[in-house]
């Protein structure tokens, strides 16, 4: 044994006996043994199918805090980048999937911990729907023209991508203008997509992307509707009202025929001895080769008021009597004299009635220098009539504007 440990190899033996037991003191005390939390460290969402599912959150908010050990020297520099934190997406579900983080880390160093150990990914499906392109008409066309209904070529798109994305679409259009313009517009033009705040959702795909549109645009006359009443009510009562609704409509068709038109009638409405208020939806007869822009508009409601006759009677000097047609070598004068008018009409409003309703007048047309006794003639508004004037006459003298 002493002459094992007095030869060359034993003295090699003991020292590097000695250099690693040296190493090892050094090693722990210089560069111990450590635990050390990386944060922050990215998940990565893997064999997700995104075909079928999209993520509600973004990738990038998927982190873990990771407890690591091993020499000061390696664990003290790792940075979120060095590990590998992932979680398994196949066979999820949509919904909320509660799903185990797996860790690797880089060699000679120890995983001891993960925070969370779980994560909660929310999953979209992605989904596919039509829906209808709606056309925004901007601008107005030429004078005595308007826009037919707006066709498209398709009629729809198929709108694809995560559920909630695509539930959030509330209309798909296309603009298109018409200012100024006489004849029909056809364009292709780019789809958009919004959502109900009229956001345009653009991270949403869509097939196809442009359609072709085709604004019909025709000539077009606005023209009164004229409602054809037949008959009257009995005796001590009286129309006091007729009105229509709408009270004039677009016609379209051929344009002579438009230049022509001032008025359409409704079908015939019999009110004979009626005694109160009809309302009814008469169809509206129209001429040939014209039809109303409106398609859905082929009548009007007539509403017919009918009342009981009320009498009132009204005084009126004859000084607002207007004389008319005065020979140019005369001058007139009016005898002084109150007229007394006897006024029927409605009888909720007859309590209105006033002179500053009637109009009087005399015409003396034709008449020579002296005295005539002329009509009286008396106008008033609907639907008052008047119904007796007295006295009916009066004393007119006419003499030379020299005297």
């Amino acid at each position: 044994m002493r002459k094992f440990f007095a030869t060359d190899t034993a003295v090699k033996i003991l020292s590097i006996i000695a250099a690693i037991v040296m190493w090892l003191y050094v090693m722990n005390e210089q560069n111990p043994q450590v635990t050390y939390v990386i944060r922050d460290v990215p998940v990565k969402l893997l064999n997700l199918d995104e075909s079928k599912f999209a993520l509600k959150e973004n990738p990038s908010e998927f982190t873990v805090n990771v407890k690591v050990k091993g020499r000061r020297s390696l664990v003290a520099d790792l940075k979120p980048s060095d590990l590998n934190a992932e979680v398994n997406m196949r066979g999820r579900m949509e919904g909320d999937n509660l799903i185990r983080v797996d860790v690797a880390t880089p060699s000679n160093v120890e995983f001891i911990d993960v925070s969370p150990r779980e994560v909660m990914v929310t999953l979209d499906a992605i989904i596919e729907e039509q829906m209808p392109i709606v056309v925004d008409v901007a601008g107005i066309p030429a004078q005595g023209f308007a826009a037919d209904k707006p066709l498209t070529k398709p009629q729809a798109v198929v709108v694809k991508g995560p559920r909630s994305m695509v539930n959030a679409v509330k209309k798909v259009s296309t603009r298109i203008d018409i200012s100024d313009k006489n004849s029909t517009v056809v364009s292709t033009l780019p789809i958009r997509v919004f959502d109900a705040q009229n956001k345009e959702q653009k991270a949403i795909t869509f097939r196809p992307d442009v359609a072709e549109v085709t604004v019909p645009i025709v000539p077009v006359r606005n023209v009164q509707v004229l409602p054809n009443i037949r008959g009257n009510p009995p005796e001590g009562y009286i129309i006091r009202d007729v009105r229509t609704d709408p009270p004039a409509i677009t016609m379209t068709g051929s344009k002579d025929v438009l230049n022509a038109l001032q008025s359409v009638n409704t079908e015939p409405i019999n009110i004979e001895g009626r005694t109160s208020t009809l309302s009814d939806d008469v169809k509206l007869i129209l001429p040939k080769g014209i039809t109303t822009f409106d398609e859905e508009i082929q009548s009007a409601r007539v509403t017919v008021e009918i009342e009981r006759l009320a009498t009132i009677t009204v005084n009126i000097t004859s000084d607002e009597i207007l004389i008319l047609d005065i020979p140019s070598e005369l001058k007139a004068e009016l005898e002084h004299k109150e007229i007394l008018l006897t006024v029927n009409g409605p009888e909720s409003i007859i309590d209105k009635a006033n002179k500053n309703m009637i109009k009087l007048n005399v015409d003396i047309a034709g008449l020579t220098e002296g005295e005539h006794l002329i009509k009286v003639r008396a106008d008033i508004s609907r639907p008052y009539r008047i119904i007796q004037i007295e006295p009916g006459e009066i004393r007119v003298t006419l003499r030379n504007l020299s005297q």
